[in-house]
């Protein structure tokens, strides 16, 4: 194949195995950047290894699921497949319950209806006022609180955004002559 033939013949899909280990990668990384702004913005860092592993197990799983359905959407398969997106549900107990409407409604702000967008920004808005009153009035520093979780929870929401994206369609067949 030609570089022409390359580019005519579109950009490349990821098989669902190369889509499933890059969200595997991606969601271990929002982990890792999660675990870092909860040390920016703690007022008593005391943190367990067995905690660090938790959440890094429990963002890595996530971001796997994510990948796989990305992948199956690429590959034009059923939409039953989101119904997987349930093991996700567990990183957001405990503490990381603030991230949840950034998760389930932040999704769709990434789509191109006006609706949608509205829906998706008040999701990341919530989620905001969910951080704000679980502080009840502590100190932190405001521009690491805020901006970390804007961009945590803006990261959050393109991956939940898989959840919310058409199908694609096979490509049609070729008239045989």
């Amino acid at each position: 194949m030609t570089v022409q033939e390359s580019i005519e013949s579109g950009p490349r899909r990821l098989s669902v195995p190369r889509s499933a280990a890059a969200g595997l990668g991606l969601g271990l990384l929002w982990g890792i950047a999660a675990r870092s702004w909860m040390r920016l913005i703690s007022t008593e860092p005391q943190f367990t290894w067995a905690g660090t592993a938790t959440i890094l197990t429990l963002t890595s799983v996530c971001g796997l699921v994510l990948g796989i359905l990305y992948g199956v959407r690429q590959a034009g398969r059923s939409r039953w497949w989101r119904a997987f997106a349930v093991l996700c549900l567990p990183l957001f107990s405990g503490a990381g319950m603030v991230f949840l409407p950034a998760f389930l409604l932040g999704g769709l702000l990434y789509l191109p209806h006006l609706w949608s967008r509205l829906v998706g920004a008040a999701g990341i808005l919530i989620s905001h006022g969910w951080l704000w009153r679980s502080l009840n009035g502590e100190s932190l520093n405001p521009w690491y609180l805020y901006t970390g979780f804007l961009i945590l929870s803006l990261a959050l929401a393109a991956g939940a955004a898989e959840l919310y994206r058409p199908r694609r369609l096979s490509e049609a067949p070729v008239a045989q002559q």
